[in-house]
């Protein structure tokens, strides 16, 4: 019965840092859609943001 506990306690922390590392390279890579979708939404809101400053008289986004 020793022997079990003694897999389950060594076996278990590895497995759950395999799965850990597996998640993080299968959610990090993006295509160059998505790439390019996040670079358009990115210039959009900057975009937006500099247009508003622009309407209350400021040109720099720290004032």
């Amino acid at each position: 019965m020793e022997s079990i506990w003694t897999v389950v306690v060594i076996a278990g922390p590895i497995l759950l840092i395999g799965a850990v590392i597996f998640a993080y390279l299968s959610n990090k890579k993006t295509t160059a859609a998505e790439d390019a979708r996040s670079d358009a939404g990115t210039r959009a809101l900057r975009e937006d943001i500099q247009h508003d400053l622009e309407t209350r008289g400021h040109t720099d986004p720290r004032d």
